[in-house]
């Protein structure tokens, strides 16, 4: 691998595809990269086309220059402090379903057996319709709702769709030459749809819920268009479930190899359902140590993407690589890469990196992880906005699963494990199968 044969380099000359761009090693390079000299690398190198896919395009993540602005000063009102406490109680009840679910699927049997992804996809799902349009998409009721197609025909592994992904992502000239589109048109269609049934079943039936679809209908005084709407669901959607569930099943796997993690977890879920009387609250869920330690491993194992990026928007000068060479003149154009996964599993920073430790995000430890060595949601002003929720979606899975339920791994599932190269999101071949049974105290 690149990133190890230079360990004492500070970044590295690579091509991407046919374009000559630098790898990055050092944090306080990539730091200066993402946040000192956040003027030079402006955008993540992707090129989408608006008129041809207007949601992918419009997410903050892909959009660009001055759009970009605009976009974060929208996004960001979405997701405020007060916003994110209501949409925790959203959450909560997705949580609720999901135990029910379940608890359903058991009855009177001593397990029920299932696919990890299917799972947390009817979660997340659940949590991205009640919190965008306040609608039950029925994931929970029905192997096959619309909500759930919506989300295979965007992200399902398959030769199709994994093509798209890769000429996106490294190849964003020729995807944007060739119209290439990561959200299908028939799936925008339906977003459509359902956000013209909802306005009309709000204004007949006077409902005020003062929520994400109700503050996105107007935006400085004037009345945002269906299409506007559509953009901000459907981003909404993509970062809340294609990237969410992808870190997700895994951390849940990792639960259910892990049972002393899985058993200590439980054990402060226990504890603090006790002293607040089953309900914890907003600010408590917060502050719960372990559940938000086993998260955050999970997500230093399993970032939504394993490398980020940027192209130098103005020409800079970086510092020379030894105290013999020369300092380096980027030009506008050039992509510059920065691993994400590679950092979070490099011994220098994290030791032993393959083994699941959420002790590493406790206490003096998570003190001590120096800056742009983990970067599950970026750094900078590009960081994810939605990184307070993706964590409390993330969390109240978590809580659910271990205060009623115990998880074991499935013979079924393949070991090792074997990501499915049809995507650039994290999927397994042939799947992580779940033996679920009702805890026992």
């Amino acid at each position: 691998m690149l990133f190890s044969k230079f360990p004492d380099i500070p970044y590295v000359g690579i091509y991407v595809i046919n374009r000559p761009g630098l790898l990055l090693r050092d944090p306080k390079l990539i730091l200066d990269v993402v946040q000192k000299n956040f003027v030079h690398f402006l955008n993540n190198d992707l090129l989408v086309d608006e008129k041809i896919d207007p949601i992918f395009a419009s997410n903050p993540f892909t959009s660009r220059d001055v759009n970009w602005r605009k976009r974060r000063i929208i996004h960001n009102r979405q997701f405020s402090t007060g916003k994110i406490k209501y949409m925790f109680n959203l959450v909560n009840q997705g949580g609720e379903r999901l135990a029910q679910f379940l608890n359903d699927q058991i009855g009177e049997k001593n397990k029920f057996t299932m696919e990890c992804m299917e799972l947390v996809a009817k979660y997340t799902i659940y949590n991205i319709a009640n919190c965008t349009m306040g609608i039950d998409p029925r994931t929970f009721d029905e192997e096959n709702s619309e909500m759930r197609q919506m989300g295979r025909d965007i992200i399902e592994p398959t030769f199709l769709n994994g093509l798209k992904q890769f000429l996106v992502f490294i190849s964003p000239v020729f995807a944007h030459i060739i119209s290439v589109h990561i959200v299908p048109s028939d799936v925008t269609n339906r977003f459509k749809r359902l956000i013209k049934e909802q306005l009309e079943y709000r204004e007949q039936h006077k409902v005020v819920r003062n929520d994400f679809f109700e503050s996105i209908q107007e935006h400085k005084g004037e009345k945002a268009t269906v299409e506007e709407m559509a953009i901000q669901i459907g981003g909404f959607f993509i970062d809340g479930f294609a990237t969410s569930s992808a870190a997700l099943h895994l951390i849940v796997y990792e639960l259910a190899v892990n049972s002393d993690v899985q058993q200590r977890l439980a054990e402060e879920v226990d504890e603090y359902l006790l002293k607040y009387d089953g309900s914890i609250p907003y600010y408590v869920f917060q502050e719960m140590p372990y559940l938000e330690a086993v998260a955050l491993e999970g997500l230093r194992k399993y970032p939504g993407f394993p490398t980020v990026t940027r192209v130098c928007t103005k020409s800079i000068v970086f510092p020379p690589v030894s105290s013999t060479s020369k300092p380096l003149h980027i030009q506008p154009g050039t992509p510059v890469v920065i691993p994400l996964k590679a950092l979070h599993y490099d011994e220098k920073y994290f030791q032993d990196p393959h083994r699941f430790d959420p002790s590493r995000f406790l206490g003096e430890n998570k003190e001590k992880i120096q800056k742009c060595t983990y970067m599950p949601f970026g750094e900078g002003p590009r960081a994810c906005l939605g990184q307070r929720f993706a964590l409390i979606q993330i969390k109240m899975m978590l809580l659910k699963l271990v205060s009623q339920f115990e998880i074991k791994l499935n013979p079924k599932t393949r070991l090792p494990l074997i990501y499915n190269v049809q995507t650039i999101l994290l999927a397994v071949e042939g799947g992580i199968w779940l033996d679920i049974y009702r805890r026992t105290r």
